[in-house]
């Protein structure tokens, strides 16, 4: 059975007997999902009564992530009955792409890359290829037809950029719309055509943006738009200098195949199958920055209007030799087919027995009461009331965002977009309350500050209820404690899938009032112990549930903005001690005023939180991102080691309180610790929203290369030898152990949040790592009682023995923290492959490699907007090559590639195929065969792969060291 796609993926729920299948992907991104709510039993029965199902098969076999994906079905039955082989996708690099970013095909052997292939009837054939003359001429009436056609100024040197396709998010057309204005500005020469049917609301938002263009009538002759479907005429493709595609994703393209065989070069995105005909491409380092995506546009399209006509001529003739054969596609589904025979008959005879038969709806019908629902046979289906939460239809979308748009400029899609379906959706709100809450402030909806600042409040409920009890340096607090927070986490998060989210968080916040009450009455040990190891770990709910009005836009964004209030959270301590000298009768009334600020005046709000807030619960835990985000494995087992060498950060500032230091002006000391820990955090906050495409850099040096402050808290108070010299260089510690503490927190947080790629993800994840860091916690503590004596945790470490403490302390710490900082070199590595705004897959590192070698002098250029290392690729010779795949080169550079620039000279000759077109081809025998000479000429060879992955190749005496590395690596992957 070929399925093509999500489409009739769930055919297999209804076979009785099983048979091979394989399934080709042609946008994974779709997968037949709905995620607009979370789905449970109650929709299950609804699904069940459409597809003949029952509920229990609806949910094991449809349901990954609380939702549904018809697409799941399909690779559980590959799974099953083929040993998870048969799974392929119609471009190699999307592949990779695909198996790293969909959940749904996490744990596979392999999604396997057929490159698709182009028939030959779709090329230029009117025009002889060889005689660049004609060409030349033909190509010239056809821009002069066009021009008049659309509207466009009679210029015979003018640049034509063309986009043909659906406007949809995943084209990339709303980044068109942003950088069109900046374009027709900047060059005078440029014309842009837009033609294709709106897809979505960044469609939506696209055309609202063009209108306005068109009626200002600024870009009067440069300028055609027509947000439809429309029968193009066969010369607007020769006509077109540059094919625009700057897709967020892209599995395979067929526009710019279609183009290039005219003689268009590309201006686009390396993402998934781009890359593969020459053209000016930019690197994806954030593609969950607007703001970055833009960037990287404007400087490929600068280099491509500043590309001399010399350049652009072997282009197109680069261009339009290029083949896409019938046949070696024909050859790689036969092999997928053979593979996944085998593994079916293979797996079938080591399974005899037979299989539990279907069970279908239909089939339960006397066993359910109720009237059944009959399925039509003539194909309409029943009549049902209607269950799921809508999205807006495009019409209404385009109203929306065209009165958006006339009192709003903004800077990107998502920005409007996100605000447009908020407002939607607070209108059907009733309650004047509940809109209030949903107001916008600051960017993010009323309720999600509420939920940070309820979240960031935590520590300080704790921290008071603690301030007059005499636990809190005892076995019981520093062992039993953390054991009972670890089995709340769980119990909180399992709570987290069944009960609605703003009851659970209204709860957990009026479950405050308990640790709030104990220094009131003279408590026991362990009920202190209990009531703050249960009401502690709640604060995780907030953390999972933050910023969901926001959720629709810049997931960048969201990472930055949870990454601050985690990193805030972690700043309580220096402002903590400020109680420590305030009277009884003052914490008491501070006591009451928090009760009702940060416990009883929240739960209210939660009561009346919008409907987002409500039926979003969360799926349930799921551990599958282990077997694939290794950066998240490895973090997480770093922090679970840094939580083992935990200490009281607090431990330093109360030293330096001590004799002989004698710290009389406390509480400024602790504001301005404060401020000067926040001063970086915003800095880098800054830093990550203005420079996205640098953002990466920065999280990845402050999350995986910062030292651990515990060991520069354990080193101060192992060195302090009571001397008053030492002040300066003590509180030179302090500063710097807190400021480099709360970066890391907050860099790590960013990084996990941008790799998780989904926040049910995150809670698993956050959970698992919570659980393990309190219990490595009650370890540690458990573990310097054991070593260095019975009583060494009773009484307070931090006054007399804080020196000697902090000695013992280090030798637990040391090694914990050297683990800790090895597993994040480790996952270090990995950030850039599995970051969801990156994807950097083997195939482009691989080339990043080689194509280094033959670096080619910069793109030149008159605008500053690619001064910056943007690389020429020498790509122009073409080699034939077989179906093997080929990786596209991607530079770590935002500026753009050229791919199908000048070249080192070889013999070149054209010889006509057997269909009669013309086919260039390069006898690298007779390239120089000195060494320097092999070394570069190999580099620009494989280079040149990158242009053309799909020819059959043939290559005498390139390069041993550069080429046959990389083709053994096209031919074995495993090498």
């Amino acid at each position: 059975y070929h399925c093509p796609d999500f489409h009739a993926a769930m055919a297999v729920m209804y076979i009785e007997e099983p048979l091979p299948v394989i399934v080709v992907l042609h946008n994974a991104e779709y997968q037949g999902a709905i995620s607009t709510q979370n789905m449970g039993k109650h929709e299950a029965k609804h699904f069940g009564d459409i597809f003949n199902l029952p509920p229990e098969r609806i949910i094991q076999e449809t349901f990954i992530e609380g939702k549904f994906c018809m697409l799941k079905p399909v690779v559980d039955f590959a799974r099953e009955h083929q040993e998870g082989y048969g799974i392929c996708a119609v471009s190699r690099n999307y592949a990779l792409e695909a198996s790293q970013k969909h959940s749904v095909l996490w744990g596979l052997p392999e999604v396997r890359g057929i490159e698709n292939c182009m028939p030959e009837s779709e090329r230029l054939v009117a025009i002889d290829s060889a005689d660049e003359d004609a060409y030349a001429k033909s190509r010239a009436v056809a821009k002069r037809f066009i021009q008049e056609k659309f509207g466009l100024t009679q210029d015979p040197d003018a640049r034509l950029f063309v986009f043909l396709g659906r406007w949809v998010k995943q084209k990339g057309v709303d980044y068109i719309a942003d950088v069109t204005e900046w374009m027709l500005r900047t060059y005078k020469n440029a014309q842009l055509v837009m033609i294709g049917p709106v897809g979505d609301s960044y469609g939506s938002y696209a055309r609202a943006k063009f209108d306005r263009l068109k009626r200002s009538g600024r870009f009067e002759g440069s300028l055609f738009v027509h947000a439809d479907f429309l029968e193009v005429p066969r010369e607007l493709k020769l006509a077109c200098d540059f094919c625009l595609m700057p897709s967020r994703d892209e599995p395979f393209g067929y526009v710019d195949i279609e183009f290039a065989w005219f003689g268009a070069a590309i201006v686009g995105s390396l993402r998934g199958g781009l890359g593969k005909l020459p053209g000016f491409y930019f690197q994806i380092l954030n593609a969950d920055s607007s703001q970055h995506m833009q960037k990287a546009l404007r400087k490929s399209i600068s280099a491509a209007m500043n590309a001399t006509p010399e350049t652009l001529a072997e282009m197109s003739t680069s261009a339009r030799a290029s083949t896409f054969p019938v046949a070696g596609w024909q050859r790689e589904v036969m092999n997928v087919y053979q593979l996944t025979l085998s593994k079916f008959y293979c797996r079938e005879a080591d399974v005899p027995e037979p299989k539990t038969p279907r069970v279908f709806l239909s089939d339960q019908a006397g066993a359910r009461g109720g009237p059944q629902l009959s399925h039509d046979r003539h194909g309409c289906l029943p009549s049902l009331p209607e269950f799921l939460h809508q999205e807006p239809s495009e019409a209404e979308m385009q109203v929306l965002v065209d009165a958006k748009l006339a009192s709003h400029n903004p800077r990107c899609a998502a920005d409007i977009i996100e605000q447009v379906e908020w407002e939607r959706e607070l209108s059907r709100e009733k309650g004047c309350l509940t809109r209030a809450l949903g107001r916008v402030v600051f960017g993010a909806p009323l309720i999600d500050w509420i939920i940070c600042y309820s979240y960031i409040s935590g520590p300080l409920v704790t921290a008071l209820a603690l301030r007059h009890t005499e636990l809190r340096d005892e076995l019981t607090s520093t062992v039993a404690r953390p054991c009972v927070e670890a089995a709340a986490l769980l119990a909180w998060t399992l709570a987290a899938s069944l009960a609605p989210p703003n009851l659970l968080m209204a709860a957990a916040l009026l479950a405050r009032l308990m640790p709030l009450a104990l220094p009131f009455f003279d408590a026991p040990a362990w009920f202190v112990a209990l009531a703050l190891g249960v009401v502690g770990p709640s604060d995780y709910l907030f953390l999972y549930y933050s910023f969901m009005g926001s959720s629709v836009g810049d997931v960048a964004r969201l990472a930055i903005r949870t990454g601050f209030i985690m990193a805030v959270r972690e700043q309580w301590e220096p402002l903590l001690v400020l109680l420590t000298r305030s009277p009884r009768a003052v914490e008491l009334s501070l006591i009451v005023q928090f009760a009702l600020l940060l416990a009883i005046l929240p739960a209210l709000s939660m009561l009346q939180a919008p409907k987002l807030y409500k039926v979003f619960r969360v799926p349930g835990l799921s551990l599958s991102w282990m077997r694939k985000l290794r950066f998240l494995m490895f973090f997480g087992v770093a922090a679970v080691l840094e939580a083992f060498a935990h200490t009281s950060s607090a431990a330093v500032l109360t030293l330096r309180r001590m004799q002989p230091f004698d710290l009389e002006w406390a509480q400024a000391y602790c504001f301005f610790l404060a401020v000067a820990t926040a001063g970086p955090m915003l800095l880098l906050a800054r830093v990550l929203r203005r420079f996205p495409s640098y953002a990466v850099v920065a999280v990845k040096a402050f999350a995986c290369w910062s030292l651990p402050s515990t060991v520069l808290q354990c080193w101060a108070q192992a060195e302090v030898d009571r001397a008053r010299y030492l002040v300066h260089e003590l509180d030179a510690l302090i500063f710097t152990s807190t400021v480099v503490g709360a970066l890391a927190v907050y860099a790590g947080a960013v990084a996990v949040l941008a790799t998780v790629g989904s926040r049910w993800r995150f809670v698993s994840y956050a959970c698992v790592v919570g659980i393990l860091s309190h219990l490595a916690r009650a370890a540690s503590f458990m573990m310097v009682d054991s070593i260095f004596g019975e009583g060494v945790l009773e009484g307070d470490i931090s006054h007399a023995f804080a020196a000697q403490f902090a000695r013992r302390l280090l030798i637990i710490a040391l090694p914990a923290c050297g683990s800790a900082l090895l597993f994040r070199l480790l996952a270090f590595a990995y950030f850039e492959q599995e970051a969801t705004g990156m994807l950097n897959t083997q195939m482009n590192r691989d080339l990043v490699r080689l194509a280094g070698i033959g670096k080619a002098p910069m793109v030149s250029a008159r605008s500053t907007e690619i001064d910056d290392g943007s690389i020429s690729e020498a790509s122009a010779p073409r080699l034939e090559m077989d179906s093997a795949a080929a990786p596209r080169t991607t530079p770590h550079l935002e500026g753009p590639m050229l791919l199908g620039g000048k070249a080192p000279r070889a013999s070149t000759s054209l010889k006509r195929g057997d269909d009669g077109t013309p086919r260039q081809q390069h006898d690298l025998a007779s390239l120089p065969q000195s060494e320097d000479a092999q070394e570069r000429d190999g580099a620009a060879a494989a280079a040149a792969i990158a242009v053309a992955p799909h020819l059959n190749f043939a290559v005498a005496q390139a390069k041993p060291s550069v080429m046959d590395r990389l083709l053994r690596k096209q031919r074995h992957p495993g090498s």
